[in-house]
């Protein structure tokens, strides 16, 4: 079930930058919108294609760009070159993504303007963006790793 508040959001700002509110907008919104965490484009897609069947991917990824250019969505960089777009709940936010349920979380704070500034000093370039995300256990997994005796990889040399 989408979240009214947040469907809302997304579907204004798209209105007032100019994006028509179209049936397959709508849909990935209602999509990005209801899930808990964040969503490869095949299952936006998926999810999308209930509400609106002949749906595509390539309108998937249009509006995923349109989104994430308006500061809407965030693209989540994962492990082999894999995305997955989840609602930006923050102005500047990043992620720390569970390294084995794949939930990612949005946190705020990111002290890296000193860094800007001495990369910036070291190289001549003009930063114009950045992304940082973090990897680790969430608190779920954290307990069930507890619960679960460790395997070793090495076999014992009889």
């Amino acid at each position: 079930m989408p979240q009214p508040a947040h469907r809302q959001r997304l579907l204004r700002a798209m209105t007032d930058a100019g994006y028509s509110s179209t049936r397959s907008r709508r849909a990935i919104v209602d999509a990005i919108t209801s899930a808990p965490g964040g969503l490869t484009a095949a299952a936006i897609l998926e999810r999308a294609q209930n509400a609106h069947p002949s749906l595509g991917l390539v309108t998937v990824y249009r509006t995923l760009d349109i989104l994430s250019g308006l500061g809407l969505v965030r693209r989540i960089h994962m492990e082999g070159g894999c995305h997955t777009y989840a609602l930006a709940q923050c102005a500047h936010g990043h992620h720390i993504i569970c390294e084995r349920c794949h939930r990612a979380v949005e946190f705020e704070g990111c002290e890296l303007h000193a860094l800007e500034n001495s990369v910036t000093l070291q190289t001549g370039f003009r930063i114009t963006d950045h992304w940082l995300e973090m990897f680790g256990l969430c608190p779920s997994c954290q307990q069930e790793a507890d619960e679960v005796p460790a395997q070793s990889d090495c076999l014992a040399a009889d």
